[in-house]
């Protein structure tokens, strides 16, 4: 049965999540009028890597009580949120310090601080702390592999068919990229994203190699004693 924490943890993070879908074009809180047109605020990378965390956290929680609940949806979802959120975070963080206006048009009022860190920061913290503390049955895959690299090839098509609806692109500095740099960009954070889960899995492995090798060494003896 998985750890009490993960349960903590991911609870949290599924109403930090629920907060901010709530609140992402709220006039109360925050009013974006770029997601008026087609696509609405599901042309951002941040609202679908949201999205796809808030179904990861739910699957977690209901998973703590079912752990044989829905494993191959289980398996992609969180297999793509991860990465996913840790690229945004690391990516909007470093743009906001190097110029906001890459990221936010400059006749748009800026984020809300709560509500900047339930879009761009505790998701990523919330499941990377579950992947890496809790997540003992955790094995690399290509499949995995597979799956964010898709995901990257979806997100450039999406993008590009709301570019063409809308006449703008999401983020403002995609407008001032030529096609080859749109690409490139793509491309890489693809490569980044998939570096994210390589270096997960790395440290996964590290973390709990003493615990599974407990495991199978428990299994084996009780393996001989029933022999």
């Amino acid at each position: 049965m998985p750890h009490p924490l993960s349960l903590v943890f991911n609870t949290i993070g599924l109403f930090s999540n629920v907060y901010a879908l709530r609140n992402m074009n709220s006039t109360a809180a925050f009013e974006n009028p770029y997601a008026l047109g087609f696509g609405g605020q599901y042309q951002y990378l941040t609202i679908l890597g949201l999205a796809t965390a808030t179904i990861a956290f739910g699957l977690k929680v209901i998973r703590y009580f079912i752990p044989s609940f829905s494993p191959l949806i289980y398996e992609i979802v969180t297999n793509i949120a991860t990465p996913l959120e840790g690229l945004i975070s690391v990516m909007y963080w470093s743009m906001i310090l190097i110029d906001p206006h890459l990221l936010i048009p400059k006749d748009m009022p800026g984020i809300p601080l709560l509500l900047d860190c339930t879009l761009h920061l505790f998701p990523a913290v919330f499941l990377w702390i579950d992947f890496l503390a809790f997540d003992i049955d955790f094995k690399r895959s290509n499949a995995h592999v597979g799956v964010i690299y898709g995901f990257a090839m979806f997100y450039f098509g999406w993008s590009w068919y709301c570019f063409q609806i809308n006449g703008f692109w999401a983020y403002p500095f995609l407008g001032e990229f030529s096609l080859p740099m749109r690409v490139a960009f793509f491309a890489g954070s693809g490569v980044f994203c998939w570096g994210m889960y390589e270096f997960g899995a790395k440290v996964h492995s590290k973390i709990h190699a003493k615990a599974k090798q407990a495991a199978n060494h428990l299994k084996q003896k009780e393996s001989r004693l029933t022999q």
